[in-house]
């Protein structure tokens, strides 16, 4: 996980200690494949084991048929994946490099260069080619930079620096939590924290959204919402916000320990309905008053349906022990309804992942359990039925992201 960007040199050391799935540097290879195995992987694990990353490629029927090392030392969990390309920072050059995953493993096909090397959040435009994505640049004074990409012909439409107040009293620590377009607007949700001692920090107790016309990113409206802090989270590790069929946006908050760290606030899900700029206040499903702790991770699934991933405050100590405990739980949530339901799911471990997918009624989880099984587990909305669905034959300590590649 990275919490909030532009801490410290010496928080970020502590937290590179203790923080799962930093995507610690892998050690620099040639990618390995079969040459036999030629094949278009249908779904691919991220796992880690002592820091060293692989790819395990798995076939339409979910058997596991290769597996590939990362392109280059550095390459971590932190990606976008779309249609079978990923797209990843090279933390040495702060090229964005668009890769074609195969059997024969990570082929670069292009690159950008982007102002620094990390990725807040990015929004697939109207579901296109076109990608947009917003960082948050480090200095004495924090910034927005705003990128639209063709991905198509891999080239850069436009970079510009987003109009966001780069503090708000002595909150000088730029989050942003969500982006989102639609029509001809982008939706921005951003929040604001602060260092209370080197190793301790926490977010103010409001979350901002600002609508901007998506053509010259002037401000149209703004809006501020104390129900929650921190929304939505950096995507490229978790996802945290989903559009119903209606066109509804729906979205989590995070103020546990692990996210924002204003632990008195809720864990919650907001909803923007479709065509409107303002957050709708008459909307909230308190993930923390129903389980008593705080939640990470938004996952929607269709039909007003979405899973969420809790932490129990009971099983660990801090934040030094947060990833190894497990501890983490399932909820089926009905948005219409607000009701959650807890699924019959193994405890998972690992304080941030990209580990939900959906293949018609079947929901798949990629869970590391304490029987040290690193397993993907299948559960059927209409049955509600559960199995071990896949459980690999690899060196895993941790199961950082399952994605569907076709």
């Amino acid at each position: 996980m990275r919490l909030p960007t532009g801490l410290s040199p010496i928080l970020f050391t502590f937290l590179a200690i203790f923080a799962l799935g930093l995507g610690l540097s892998c050690t620099h290879e040639d990618k390995q494949v079969d040459a036999a195995l030629q094949f278009e992987p249908a779904y691919s694990l991220f796992v880690s084991k002592n820091g060293d990353n692989n790819f395990l490629l798995i076939d339409s029927s979910w058997q596991q048929v290769g597996s590939v090392k990362p392109p280059h030392k550095g390459f971590n969990r932190e990606f976008i994946q779309r249609n079978g390309f990923v797209y990843s920072i090279n933390p040495q050059n702060d090229y964005l490099i668009q890769y074609q995953i195969s059997s024969a493993g990570l082929q670069a096909k292009d690159s950008i260069k982007l102002v620094n090397d990390n990725i807040e959040q990015y929004h697939w435009k109207n579901n296109s080619d076109t990608l947009l994505i917003a960082n948050v640049v480090h200095g004495d004074t924090e910034t927005c930079r705003f990128y639209e990409i063709d991905t198509k012909n891999f080239s850069l439409i436009r970079e510009q620096n987003v109009p966001i107040p780069p503090a708000v009293n002595d909150f000088s620590i730029l989050s942003i939590g969500l982006i989102h377009y639609e029509n001809n607007k982008l939706w921005i949700a951003y929040a604001y924290s602060k260092m209370l001692s080197h190793t301790e920090y926490t977010t103010l107790d409001t979350m901002y959204y600002r609508t901007l016309d998506f053509s010259s990113l002037r401000v149209l409206s703004e809006q501020k919402d104390a129900r929650s802090t921190y929304p939505g989270g950096i995507n490229t590790i978790q996802t945290y916000s989903g559009t119903a069929e209606n066109g509804d946006f729906y979205f989590s908050s995070g103020p546990g320990i692990a996210a924002g760290n204003a632990i008195q606030l809720p864990s919650a899900i907001f909803r923007k309905k479709k065509g409107d700029d303002q957050v709708d206040t008459t909307y909230m499903v308190n993930i923390s008053q129903q389980t008593g702790n705080h939640a990470y991770g938004f996952w929607y699934l269709g039909d007003n349906k979405a899973i969420i991933r809790g932490e129990q405050s009971d099983k660990y100590t801090d934040f030094s022990n947060h990833h190894l405990v497990y501890q983490f739980e399932y909820y089926l949530v009905d948005l219409v309804s607000g009701k959650m339901e807890q699924l019959a799911l193994p405890l998972d471990k690992g304080t941030r992942k990209e580990n939900v997918v959906k293949v018609g009624d079947d929901i798949y989880i990629a869970i590391d359990d304490e029987k040290d099984r690193h397993s993907v587990w299948r559960y059927n909305l209409k049955t509600g039925s559960f199995s071990q669905h896949l459980t690999p034959q690899f060196p895993i300590d941790y199961l950082l992201r399952l994605d569907k590649l076709q």
